[in-house]
């Protein structure tokens, strides 16, 4: 019999900085030392008050302060949690944290969905065997998303070397998103929720023989009866935003850009077989909208199933919902009350393949999991890695100048990178993961116990998890997998200002 096999060594981007530090406040850290020293030598050569010496002093030491003390519980500097503050509060008071759609107001703006999924438009298309397939276009970066629909086999009846080959083959698959210049990130988006306890009935009612005997048909309704609340819908799509201006040559129209989605996608989605999952078909725009009013209105999710059996189709209005309010812990939207919690850090340890198993099994309550990753484009992913091992020895010939012991996880941080340096080199891919965890309850009074449950899952898959304090509405449409990309939004706003 094989060892089994365990999986870590996955380390964040520090860069250049030192101790704790991230790159950001070791600069803030030398522009505070910096600064009173250079406003010495101003007040010393021109014979300022001694007062501009004291402002510069007091300035360094509240923007040191602000910088590069941690909030206690929040995960960011004190700086950031006041940032984070002062935008609720000016979001509240202006009124952009609530949301009516208005049902019975004629509004040019009316079909758009809340928050940052306003840009979004469904498109629909056909592949080259002209089986429907649906996009959503952002219409601010011009970015086309697509969702596969897949089945994972499952590890119950699979062997060790089996779930191994299978991991194997997704470390591949990711890889190869770097070679693809119009992949901006992917997400896989694993979805949960305790039946609501019609849909058994109703699946083995529509699929009775009215020719069979009386007795079988009607055990088959006592066993459906008798298991309906026992059933969980539990659902898994891969989406794959792109980038099509990115493609050589540059796509000239709309009709190009959707094409070369089609043709990228194409190949990615004929390698996901080899990862363990069945492929199901790429998603339509009816299925994601279908998705989208779930997820905002969890209690007419039986209702939405029975439609969607039964090939009614909703139109992209319905798919928002009537009313939502973002409050600094929780996401009220419709018929449902959820809260979001972002990804802090990966497990430090080595683990095996069924470690997110606690995280992703169906519970009690609504929950769904999307995982985000944003590949290094491969001719850069070499130049990234070569940075963080640099940077790791800088830190430890700070450290030896300094008179400072290495630490254990000083040391670890150091193999880590070179590990990865080493691993990329042998073909590995290179990129930024994340994760968004969403539950959501129909009871404003059963969210603390879905709060808890989450958490408690979130330490059996050794995972450190942020409550995404000050933003559940945008956390909330990240972990729906439709493109959106939180890290891409900050990006987007610090440009922006």
């Amino acid at each position: 019999m094989s060892d089994t096999r365990t999986y870590g060594g996955w380390r964040a981007r520090r860069g250049f900085g030192v101790g704790k530090l991230s790159e950001s406040q070791t600069a803030v850290m030398a522009g505070c030392v910096m600064f009173p020293l250079g406003t010495w030598v101003l007040v010393a050569s021109t014979g300022l008050p001694l007062l501009v010496m004291g402002i510069a002093l007091l300035v360094s030491l509240v923007t040191g302060v602000l910088a590069l003390v941690p909030h206690r519980s929040r995960g960011v500097s004190l700086g950031g949690s006041l940032i984070i503050a002062a935008r609720s509060a000016t979001a509240n008071r202006k009124g952009w944290s609530e949301w009516e759609s208005g049902v019975f107001t004629r509004h040019p703006r009316g079909k758009e969905l809340p928050g940052v999924l306003a840009p979004l438009m469904p498109l629909s298309t056909k592949d080259g065997l002209g089986n429907p397939f649906g996009l959503l276009w952002d219409r601010r970066t011009g970015r086309l998303t697509a969702s596969l629909r897949v089945a994972p086999v499952g590890t119950v009846l699979a062997d060790q070397d089996r779930q191994d080959l299978w991991i194997g083959s997704f470390a591949a698959w990711q890889a190869s998103l770097g070679y693809e210049p119009t992949v901006e990130w992917a997400s896989i988006t694993v979805e949960s929720a305790p039946s609501t306890g019609t849909e058994l009935a109703d699946y083995v009612s529509d699929r009775l023989d009215p020719a069979a005997p009386a007795v079988a048909r009607e055990t088959m309704r006592e066993v459906a009866e008798a298991h309906r609340g026992s059933t969980a819908d539990i659902s898994v799509r891969v989406s794959l935003t792109f980038q099509p201006q990115r493609a050589r040559p540059q796509p000239r129209d709309d009709a190009e850009r959707v094409a070369e989605v089609s043709r990228a996608l194409s190949g990615l989605e004929g390698d996901l077989p080899l990862c363990g999952v069945a492929m199901l078909g790429r998603a339509t725009a009816a299925d994601m909208t279908h998705w989208l009013r779930s997820a905002y209105d969890p209690h007419a999710r039986g209702e939405l199933a029975r439609l969607a059996e039964q090939k009614h189709l909703l139109a992209w209005a319905d798919a928002g919902p009537v009313k939502a309010h973002a409050l600094a812990d929780h996401y009220w939207h419709d018929s449902g009350w959820s809260c979001t919690w972002a990804l802090a850090g990966l497990p430090n340890q080595l683990v095996t393949s069924n470690v997110l198993a606690p995280l992703v099994t169906p519970g009690r309550y609504h929950r769904r999991v999307t995982i985000t990753y944003q590949p290094y484009p491969a001719d850069q992913a070499g130049d990234v890695v070569a940075r963080e091992a640099t940077g790791s020895a800088f830190r430890r010939e700070v450290r030896r100048r300094r008179g400072i012991d290495d630490t254990a996880r000083d040391r670890t941080d150091e193999v880590r990178a070179r590990q990865a340096a080493e691993e990329e080199a042998r073909g590995a891919g290179v990129g930024l993961w994340g994760m968004y965890v969403t539950t959501t309850v129909e009871d404003p009074r059963r969210l603390p116990d879905a709060i808890a449950d989450v958490e408690s899952r979130a330490r059996n898959a050794k995972l450190r998890l942020r409550r995404c304090w000050g933003w559940q509405g945008a956390g909330f449409a990240a972990s729906l997998g439709v493109g959106i990309y939180p890290p891409e939004l900050a990006r987007r706003g610090r440009m922006a200002r």
